[in-house]
């Protein structure tokens, strides 16, 4: 086999930056400055089995291989997902096996997303939204996720005897959850004591997001049929039980 070309090597190496990033990321590792921060050429030349001056002939600086590893991270839909919000909720969902309430489902997707490393790593990215590639990417990831998070909604608004309130009702709903959840879980990552659970009747636990997610609940939907039925202390959240 011949040697490789300049362009394989190129590959070759932001493979590796590639594959530092979702180590990182998978082991909660926190980086101060840029999102991309941590990757070294030092390192990747060490991965190689390069020296680190045979980097230095494909990329002039540090700063060179973090661009071309970004754009890189985007060309292989490698970037940590804004979708990953949606299969957060599915999992939670699917892995209960028993009813669950809206309150605890709620509280327990708060608690995921806050210490989930993907999502800290995605945030850092807004770095580069000066970045028009960048920024339509995390936007397509964001359009992607509440897409994925309206099928449960839907099924919570029809297994509780509710109906939206516009045909737009359960996008803006799922639009404005989405966002919550993110900027509640950036406030916790910034001092747990900004988050604080709130009191709640008998012992159960109700954290800021599902105390807000239950009030958007009722601004985006209303009650069809008997009305009664959603008074109830248990409801339906896609399959399992919720509490309104």
């Amino acid at each position: 086999m011949g040697r490789p070309t300049k362009d394989q090597r190129r590959e070759d190496y932001l493979d590796i930056g590639a594959a530092i990033v979702a180590e990182s990321r998978a082991s909660g590792a926190t980086d101060p400055g840029l999102a991309l921060a941590h990757v070294k050429l030092a390192d990747v030349a060490e991965r190689a089995g390069v020296t680190k001056g045979a980097l230095y002939h494909l990329w002039p600086s540090q700063e060179a291989y973090w661009n071309d590893l970004l754009h890189h991270l985007l060309s292989t839909n490698r970037l940590f997902g804004a979708d990953r919000l949606a299969t957060m909720s599915a999992e939670l969902i699917a892995a209960r096996g028993e009813p669950q309430t809206l309150r605890e489902w709620a509280n327990e997707l708060f608690d995921t997303v806050r210490a989930d490393p993907a999502f800290f790593a995605r945030v850092s990215l807004f770095a580069y939204l000066d970045d028009e590639s960048v920024r339509a990417t995390l936007d397509r990831e964001a359009r992607d996720a509440i897409d994925g998070l309206q099928p449960v909604l839907a099924a919570a608004v029809a297994d509780m005897g509710r109906r939206p309130r516009s045909n737009g009702a359960l996008r803006d709903l799922a639009v404005q959850l989405a966002a919550l959840l993110e900027g509640l879980s950036l406030k916790y990552r910034v001092d747990p004591e900004r988050t604080p659970d709130l009191p709640a009747s008998r012992g159960r636990r109700l954290t800021l997001f599902a105390a807000a997610a239950d009030a958007l609940l009722q601004a985006f939907t209303e009650p069809v049929g008997d009305e009664t039925a959603t008074a109830r202390g248990s409801v339906m959240v896609a399959g399992v039980g919720a509490e309104v």
